[in-house]
């Protein structure tokens, strides 16, 4: 689950950030100035930002040099109608996005949203995931399984390499719906569409493998996992 450090010293509008976003399936850290965000940056380890440019202690623009000189996480700027200049500082510093206050719910969740999806295609397009059983290319969106080719459709391919990604642990339905499918977790839709297409990617692989064993488990009530390695057959 993304976690994302809301650093803002107003209380009210920080404790309604972290209502929401909590709403919106995203784990929460709190810092209410400059010194405890850096010191949550390092304690938290957050997947994204959203940091207040006006905060005491230290300022947003110092929060921004410590993070950048340690890390790409994605950080979206906080700031005032009418501070310009403070904009194009942060971005040029590193900034990856912001909103003006006051801003809407939707605006902001729409921004993380682009944000998180720049930042994830970024890295995909730079790792080839590779364990014992498959390899996934991003750059050129091959799959294969004990070497053998997998034709897998660009759905199957995404599910396929954000499960391997997040091997470690059981991965929410709305979850793959939010992350491959970019459909917001609110619209309430049927989760039908992620159990079939791990239906036909679970088969692909098996039939790939030479195995019924399954490659790919289901929690009840839950979501699915990656495991892996599977018996090689006698």
């Amino acid at each position: 689950m993304t976690k994302i450090l809301i650093v803002e010293d107003e209380a009210g509008l920080r404790q309604g950030l972290e209502i929401n976003l909590r709403l919106e399936n995203y784990e929460t850290a709190q810092a209410a100035d400059g010194e405890e965000a850096i010191r949550l940056f390092h304690s938290e380890r957050p997947d994204l930002v959203l940091l207040d440019l006006m905060l005491p202690k230290k300022s947003g623009f110092e929060v921004l040099d410590h993070i950048r000189k340690l890390s790409k996480v994605p950080v979206i700027l906080l700031t005032a109608r009418g501070q310009e200049t403070d904009k194009v500082r942060g971005l040029r510093g590193g900034a990856d996005d912001y909103v003006t206050k006051p801003f809407g719910l939707q605006e902001l969740f729409a921004r993380i949203d682009a944000v998180m999806r720049r930042t994830d295609v970024a890295q995909s397009a730079k790792t080839i995931c590779e364990d014992a059983l498959i390899k996934l290319d991003p750059s050129t969106r091959e799959a294969s399984a004990r070497s053998q080719k997998l034709k897998l459709s660009p759905k199957e391919f995404d599910l396929l390499m954000y499960l391997f990604k997040n091997r470690e642990r059981v991965v929410p339905r709305d979850e793959l719906l939010s992350r491959v499918w970019n459909y917001r977790v609110d619209l309430n839709l049927n989760s039908r569409t992620v159990d079939t297409h791990v239906t036909r990617l679970r088969r692909k692989l098996q039939k790939a493998v030479g195995t019924d064993a399954a490659v790919i488990v289901a929690v009840a009530k839950i979501g699915y996992r990656y495991l892996g390695e599977v018996p090689v057959p006698a």
